[in-house]
């Protein structure tokens, strides 16, 4: 029998409650220039309001991501819930959760299988974009985030270097 062995999603209970509902709206943006909001929320806020990203929706039941998966995509998810399932590890996700995104960027195959448990929307971010916006980084944020690709995926060497 599978255990869930770890959680992560924003509140977003916690976002309606202080007034955010749509990220375009004035008392949205004035809530988030505030200081109110955690972290985690100020990056969920972030990337739900950028307009570089398109929107997909996924129905409960479906497979969004397979283990072995080769990546030209990673989601950031908006809403929705999800089980990631990695042998007998399952992990619940939801609002806030970034899919497949170390992976991709270290050019390996994605680790694990996500399912929907409800109805998911998550905005794509395409890699091949990523990859193009990362030569053009100083090279202290690349290595900032190859550090933190390292972590996120418990590596100890990379498989390709963020160049």
């Amino acid at each position: 029998m599978h255990k869930v062995t770890g959680e992560f999603q924003v509140d977003i209970a916690h976002l309606h409650a202080l007034g955010i509902s749509d990220p375009y709206s004035p008392e949205s943006i004035a809530i988030y220039k505030s200081g109110k909001l955690s972290s985690n929320e100020r990056l969920y806020f972030s990337l739900w309001s950028s307009k570089f990203f398109s929107t997909i929706s996924f129905a409960a039941k479906s497979k969004i991501l397979v283990q072995g998966q080769e990546l030209s995509d990673a989601y950031f998810v908006v809403k929705g819930e999800m089980l990631a399932i990695q042998g007998a590890q399952v992990e619940r996700l939801g609002p806030g959760s970034v899919l497949g995104l170390a992976e991709g960027l270290s050019g390996l195959h994605y680790n694990k299988t996500i399912v929907a448990l409800t109805p998911v929307q998550a905005r794509v971010i395409p890699l091949h974009k990523v990859d193009g916006i990362l030569p053009q980084l100083p090279l202290i944020m690349r290595q900032i985030i190859q550090t933190t690709v390292k972590r996120t995926l418990h590596m100890q060497s990379e498989t390709r270097e963020i160049k």
